[in-house]
């Protein structure tokens, strides 16, 4: 019996927008990790409290969240494949130049001024990820969707390993105290991929994309929906879409896991710092550790979640959460925080990508939308994280006590395991479906 997986196939147009968006992703990825990296010299510098950085992640996310919706719906309302250039391109734009104002200290002296210009900067950035990402999905076919989301996301880990990387370093070199120089160079490489997306998104390589599918027995992503549609005809398919159970049950699971996220891993670089005593270089560092086996997790379960399902792949990334966090409860040493870290790197954020292929499958013509109510619910379910979490770390005796991270994590798990209860209850769109009775033909005839 031969297998029905075989190799993703298309155009060298959906490869081409595969590596802009995967570099522009990088980026975004890059922009909202380095504060965590350098979260010990920020709270030096400013002197505060568990609960005032709490209150600056949660307006953060709020910001993320409440943008994320609305551009997502500008997206598909100023039209979708290479349209969506026009969109995100300039949410691009806005975000790398608000946060080089950080690194610029005669713009960030005060700690209202770091906070306007991270809420500016990642509230664009949360337009950029959901055009970003529907303009992926929106030039590869349905039958590929899942492997070219999963490729696509692991620009996330590979992003945030390269700032950590490059946090570590100019810390070592300049001193924690030259934090700023972190935001200063990082983000420019920003405004050149701009450029090289808006010089590539257009309809002679989105039509090289339609035209490969055709030809190649694929769903064309243009046959899902036209590129512009009329201002009436899109509301009601974004109404319809934002009331989708399949969409809103999946929606409401992300915003649980990214709760758990928040609270299990963007608190590692204090307890490093202030419990076991590390340098600011190391504690820097660690955050990262997962995103080392995190890329090759997000392509093997977006590839695998094309051939699973969605659903099954969801389900079974949340319990890896839950039981991945659990572990972090019996961390003794740091070698052993090591371990458990790159263990839940294998399923940290291959989570996200399903989730966007499931998006995209239920809401076709209205992928911005979706994707936009996708990271609303995923960030708003970040907004009461953080300050639950520096409410336990303040109760249980302050940044160097341990006990308030260890019950942290105890709740992120909790809400990892909702999460999987509730993806129990969706299904998979009717073209995953089709996705395996494709690949399932092909296996008969010898096409592997």
């Amino acid at each position: 019996m031969k297998s029905k997986f075989r190799l993703p196939r298309a155009a060298k147009a959906s490869w081409g927008m595969l590596a802009l968006t995967w570099f522009l992703w990088m980026m975004n990825a890059n922009d909202r990790e380095i504060m965590y990296r350098v979260q010990p010299e920020i709270v030096k510098e400013w002197h505060l409290s568990p609960g005032a950085w709490s209150a600056m992640i949660s307006a953060v996310f709020l910001a993320y969240a409440l943008i994320a919706l609305p551009a997502g719906i500008l997206s598909d309302r100023i039209g979708r494949g290479w349209r969506r250039k026009i969109t995100q391109v300039w949410y691009m734009v806005i975000f790398t130049t608000v946060s080089i104002f950080i690194g610029i200290r005669a713009t960030s002296m005060h700690w209202w001024q770091f906070i306007l210009w991270r809420v500016l900067g990642l509230g664009a950035a949360g337009g950029a990820e959901a055009t970003n990402v529907a303009q992926c999905a929106e030039y590869w076919a349905p039958e590929d969707r899942g492997f070219a989301l999963g490729l696509h996301h692991t620009g996330y880990p590979v992003g945030a390993l390269a700032g950590g990387a490059v946090c570590a370093w100019i810390l070592a070199a300049f001193g924690g105290e030259n934090w700023r120089y972190i935001f200063l160079i990082t983000p420019l490489i920003g405004y050149l991929l701009a450029v090289a997306l808006w010089m590539f998104a257009n309809q002679h390589t989105y039509g090289q994309v339609n035209a490969f599918a055709r030809s190649n027995g694929l769903t064309a992503p243009e046959d899902e929906a036209p590129v512009k549609m009329g201002a009436s005809e899109q509301w009601a398919l974004t109404k319809s879409a934002l009331a989708n159970r399949h969409v809103l049950l999946t929606v409401f699971s992300a915003a649980l896991i990214n709760f758990a996220q928040t609270m299990g891993l963007w608190f590692l670089s204090p307890y490093l710092a202030f419990v076991m005593g590390k340098s600011p270089a190391y504690a820097a560092i660690i955050g990262v550790v997962p995103y080392i086996t995190g890329w090759l997790g997000q392509l093997i379960w977006g590839y695998i979640s094309d051939y699973l399902g969605r659903k099954n792949t969801l389900v079974i990334l949340a319990i890896w959460y839950a039981v991945s966090i659990l572990l972090l409860t019996q961390i003794h040493s740091v070698a052993m925080m090591w371990v458990i870290l790159l263990v839940w790197g294998l399923g940290l954020n291959a989570v996200f990508p399903v989730q966007y292929a499931m998006m995209a499958d239920h809401a076709p013509k209205a992928a911005g939308s979706a994707m936009g109510f996708l990271l609303m619910l995923v960030f708003l379910g970040s907004v009461p994280a953080a300050p639950l979490e520096g409410w336990l770390i303040q109760a249980a005796g302050g940044w160097s006590t341990s006990s308030g991270y260890v019950a942290g994590f105890f709740v992120a798990a909790a809400a990892a395991v909702v999460a999987m209860v509730l993806q129990l209850f969706t299904k998979d769109a009717k073209s995953a479906a089709k996705r395996k009775g494709i690949a399932s033909a092909e296996a008969q005839h010898g096409h592997i």
